[in-house]
């Protein structure tokens, strides 16, 4: 199989919500490829980065993330658009599992390599900046994240068929006006997120949206509200990927707007459920 009919069938299994067989598929194909076809197995590898991050599996991630750069290395190709990339994804799951040591580095090097090479694709820039601009929040920096979320919507509202990546983007506009208090602009900003998902309740990344409107509802003081988000936001991750880590992160934030609603049993089963995840 070439590396596009591989990726083809991975994202099928994906769409179709066989959400484990298309990681066991794709995690086969990288390994049967890195004898014969070391670019294809790098792709894999550098797919599979995304796909354990998302599932909450940081050594997986990390693995999958280090063995792509190594085939890319190997190669000579790290000076390329390719090894940046893969450094990208490596930078991202680093960011999302909180070790973000030396990763400013890491999306400076991948600037770097951008600012190299040829004809770069907008998407690849706008993801650059999304995930650094994600690294600076987790900082306390929000001035410079919400500068490189303007950067990035800047690039996908220019593009086709990247309605997802905007909304996402807006969502987490909305956690930096959150950040600064600005609450009418995280509604405004949320509320554009939310039209889109609306009609794409299925995307994954809808919970980037549902995520904030709970953070949104309970900075309100709507308790019950922001309770039902988190709430749909944990059933949505145990519907596609399990009582994984994410899966009882919601639950918690549940159990905490719940109990500040007063509603003390509800608190008591969500804490209960986060707990009992991924045992």
């Amino acid at each position: 199989m070439t590396t596009e009919e591989i990726l083809k069938e991975y994202e099928g299994l994906l769409s179709g919500g066989s959400v484990k067989e298309a990681g066991i598929f794709l995690e086969g194909r990288a390994r049967e490829a890195e004898k014969d076809e070391p670019l294809t197995a790098a792709s894999c590898w550098n797919e599979l980065t995304g796909y354990w991050r998302v599932c909450g599996d940081k050594q997986k991630s990390y693995s999958a993330a280090e063995r792509a750069l190594a085939i890319l290395g190997t190669k000579r190709l790290a000076d390329t658009q390719h090894y940046a990339v893969a450094l990208l994804n490596y930078a991202t799951a680093k960011t999302a599992f909180g070790d973000t040591e030396g990763v400013l580095d890491l999306y400076e090097k991948i600037e770097k390599i951008f600012q190299k090479v040829k004809d770069v694709p907008d998407y690849s820039r706008a993801t650059l900046y999304n995930s650094k601009a994600q690294l600076l929040m987790k900082r306390g920096l929000t001035a410079e994240a919400e500068e490189c979320y303007g950067r990035s919507l800047e690039l996908l509202e220019g593009m086709e068929d990247a309605e997802t990546e905007t909304a996402t983007c807006r969502a987490n506009m909305a956690y930096c006006a959150m950040a600064r208090r600005d609450l009418a602009a995280a509604e405004a900003l949320l509320s554009e997120s939310e039209k889109y998902f609306k009609t794409a309740s299925d995307d994954p990344h809808a919970n980037v949206a549902l995520s904030c409107r709970g953070q949104l509802e309970y900075l309100k003081g709507n308790n019950a509200s922001a309770a039902g988000a988190f709430e749909k936001l944990a059933a949505n991750i145990e519907k596609r990927y399990g009582r994984n880590r994410n899966y009882a992160m919601a639950m918690r934030s549940a159990a905490r707007a719940f109990e500040a609603a007063g509603c003390g049993e509800e608190a008591a089963r969500c804490r209960g459920l986060a707990e009992g995840a991924g045992r």
